[in-house]
């Protein structure tokens, strides 16, 4: 089997991850595409070390945790660094960048980047990724009015939204920035991970996230109508809002690059919904998918597609400071308009990105079934750290159902683990959140009597049929196995409404 759909394939085996496994599984670019299935078992020892290599690629060992700040999560090692198909120096900072030692120099013009993977540039070098190309550009057409402008890439894969505001409010005084560029992507809405002792990142063990969720959450649907993602995004446009007010009152303008896969009308309503003013692009999908993507295990944006980034950001910037504009692009999707909100867009065309972007949540969620029952390709419905296909999941998981029309509870089935007298009696909560509060509930699990236990509750009244419910389990322990660096703690048998 070719190294990439291997390794794809070893990716969802959430249950049976190795310390790598679990390094590679922190990141939201892994996400949409590796949904296979791989028996580990059934690999050789040459195999099992060629994917153990492939997988510590992905996720290398180069990142440090921001223990000075815990709220950016990490930043990279010092030093010199080879990963993601570069090599480069991550300056005193931990950022792949220019240096910010001393004063910023008389004469220049600072554009603070802020992203993910995807302003880091992975998979292509450091001057091919569009902040350091943004700053070619402008040197080229002369803007600066005499200053030198000069790009600073606080990019960092596996970065989100509070991650990135963090990194950006944490280094203020030391890049000294004179306009930002921020930079939400699609999965803006996961949580971030942490560092290993060996320098990777893993999802297992997060204990609260930036948005209050006491295990990590990945949504593997781009979309998907449900409380706690409608209720994570609006945090992250408040708390993008909080910024526009703050760079405001400091006389530096925000700019906002909606990178990767985004559906546009998405992004329309989330900045209208927030109150946001600050000008925006909106990268079209055609220049994040097939030929301007890199080669796996990356799938990011390649050079060709950094190229033309870069005068997307130009065009938002050179507007706001009076610079020259830049040549008109060759590819016909990357004539994206500069969006400027405070200029009172027409009522009515905001209105009905609102309303597309509902009827895309809407389509999006019909893709989530009525019911859970452990199977391969139903990752869409695990949002916690679990394996979907068998049901095993760790001390605490989540899971979305989409909700059935004319039911009223909620019935889940649960199964204790073999073998693991330890954990009995082992509680588990049960609830679904929604506007109104929560709908809980627990049972026992005992390491006598019966292996499977059911639990009922009700249904919040207040989440709509053919939206989805977010169902979050917990419990106090779990154990871990020879086999496996993972925490364990009880099977989902099955989640049916009634």
């Amino acid at each position: 089997m070719p190294a990439a759909p291997r390794l794809a394939q070893a990716l969802a085996l959430v249950a049976s991850l190795s310390l790598a496994l679990a390094a590679v599984c922190a990141f939201g670019w892994w996400r949409a595409a590796h949904t296979g299935r791989l028996a580990l078992d059934a690999l050789g020892p040459e195999e099992r070390q060629r994917l153990l290599e492939e997988m510590t690629a992905a996720s290398p060992g180069v990142f440090a945790p921001a223990t000075f700040e815990p709220a950016i999560g990490y930043t990279l090692r010092r030093g010199r660094i080879t990963a993601w198909g570069d090599t480069f120096e991550a300056n005193e900072i931990g950022y792949r960048t220019v240096s910010l030692e001393g004063k910023k120099p008389a004469g220049t013009l600072r554009v603070l980047f802020a992203g993910d993977s995807w302003t880091f540039g992975m998979g292509v070098r450091e001057a091919d990724a569009f902040p350091h190309r943004f700053e070619e550009l402008a040197q080229q057409l002369g803007a600066g009015r005499g200053q030198r402008v000069q790009a600073v890439n606080l990019g960092m894969p596996g970065y989100n939204t509070a991650n990135q505001i963090a990194a950006l409010d944490f280094f203020w005084e030391r890049v000294r920035p004179d306009a930002v560029v921020l930079c939400p992507t699609s999965n803006d809405a996961d949580s971030s991970a942490h560092v290993l002792a060996n320098g990777s990142l893993t999802r297992q063990g997060v204990e609260r996230d930036a948005f209050g969720a006491g295990h990590s959450i990945v949504f593997r649907t781009r979309l998907v109508d449900s409380f706690l993602f409608r209720s994570r995004w609006r945090a992250n446009f408040n708390a993008i809002r909080n910024l526009e007010e703050r760079l405001r009152s400091r006389g530096v303008p925000l700019f906002l690059f909606f990178t990767a896969t985004w559906d546009e009308a998405f992004a329309h309503a989330l900045v209208r919904q927030a109150g946001l003013t600050s000008p925006y692009v909106v990268t079209p999908r055609e220049l994040a998918t097939l030929r301007w993507r890199n080669r796996e295990p990356w799938g990011h944006g390649n050079a060709a597609a950094h190229h033309l980034y870069a005068p997307m950001v130009y065009a938002q910037v050179a507007e706001a400071f009076g610079w020259p504009a830049a040549p008109a692009p060759s590819v016909p999707q990357a004539k994206t308009p500069v969006w400027h909100p405070e200029r009172g867009l027409d009522r009515g065309m905001a209105d009905g990105w609102i309303s597309e972007a509902e009827h895309l949540l809407a389509a999006a969620t019909k893709n989530i079934a009525e019911r859970y029952v452990p199977a391969p390709g139903n990752e869409p419905a695990c949002t916690g750290p679990m394996d979907c296909a068998t049901g095993l999941s760790g001390r605490a998981t989540s899971l979305l159902v989409r909700r059935r029309p004319g039911a009223s509870r909620l019935r889940v089935t649960l199964r204790r683990l073999p073998r693991a007298p330890s954990l009995g009696p082992l509680p588990v909560h049960i609830a679904i959140p929604s506007p109104a509060g929560e709908v809980t509930a627990t049972t026992t699990l005992t390491a006598e009597g019966p292996a499977e236990r059911n639990i009922e509750l009700p249904l919040p009244p207040d989440v709509a049929p053919g939206t989805a419910l977010d169902i979050i389990l917990r419990a106090p322990r779990a154990v871990s196995s020879p086999r496996s660096t993972a925490p364990r703690s009880f099977f989902i048998v099955s989640i049916e409404q009634t």
